[in-house]
């Protein structure tokens, strides 16, 4: 099976949307500064290696646990339900538009509302082995928060039927939220004021993630992202294809 281009590219986007959604976004200076022990935002900001170290460590806590604990299930999941793909892909179709409904706020799922918040202790001095600790508690404390985004890659993962190619689409979905959120622990202050910034087009930022979830539920049903993937195999390099 070659590798599905426009599942790459929609695990990515995936990961974007996931990194400024709301629940994810107002919180990133905090993380910061309770990695690095330190204050973001005070007069003397911590040094910028201390602060993008630990980010790192953070970055791989949280990557481990959805590529590893979700990824590897998922494809063995695919690999056991080969034959009823075609039930999963419409099953997956259906659970995304209502996924993407949610996110738009038009209906409402419980879970998804749900959310458990990093307890912020006092005196603790920093450590990378904690910060990647707080990167795993991350991935599973968030996940019914960013479930809608991430139940739409889990889909397109799971019907790959092959755990490396799983665990592959889950990685490229942890770049997606990986790389602004180290960017952002580069820039120290400067980045963590902008994002602040980015607070009031939140609602919008819902909207878009819902059609985004959407779409992608409405390209399973109607069999069109098999389409859409041939089309990128034209654009994509000879030897990115050699891995089939």
């Amino acid at each position: 099976m070659g590798l599905e281009n426009i599942t790459i590219f929609a695990a990515f986007i995936a990961g974007l949307l996931s990194f400024v959604s709301p629940c994810v976004l107002p919180l990133i200076p905090v993380y910061l500064g309770y990695l690095s022990g330190s204050t973001i935002t005070g007069n003397q900001p911590p040094p910028r290696q201390l602060v993008f170290t630990h980010a790192l460590m953070f970055v791989a806590g949280f990557t481990f646990v959805f590529v590893v604990v979700f990824g590897v299930p998922v494809g063995f999941l695919g690999g056991a339900l080969g034959r009823l793909a075609d039930y999963m892909v419409w099953i997956g179709g259906v659970l995304l538009i209502i996924f993407g409904l949610h996110t738009m706020h038009l209906i409402t799922i419980p879970f998804f509302n749900m959310q458990k918040r990093l307890e912020y202790g006092q005196g603790q001095a920093p450590s990378y082995a904690r910060s990647a600790l707080i990167g795993m508690t991350f991935a599973a404390g968030w996940t019914p928060c960013i479930g809608p985004l991430l139940g739409a890659i889990l889909t397109l993962a799971i019907q790959g039927q092959n755990v490396a190619l799983a665990m592959f689409y889950l990685f490229i979905y942890s770049m997606g939220l990986a790389i602004p959120f180290l960017v952002t622990a580069w820039m120290l202050t400067a980045a963590t004021s902008r994002l602040r910034r980015l607070n009031q087009y939140l609602p919008v930022i819902e909207r878009v993630s819902g059609a985004f979830i959407i779409i992608v539920g409405v390209l399973l049903l109607t069999g069109t992202f098999t389409y859409l993937n041939t089309i990128f195999n034209r654009y994509t390099p000879a030897w990115l294809l050699e891995y089939s």
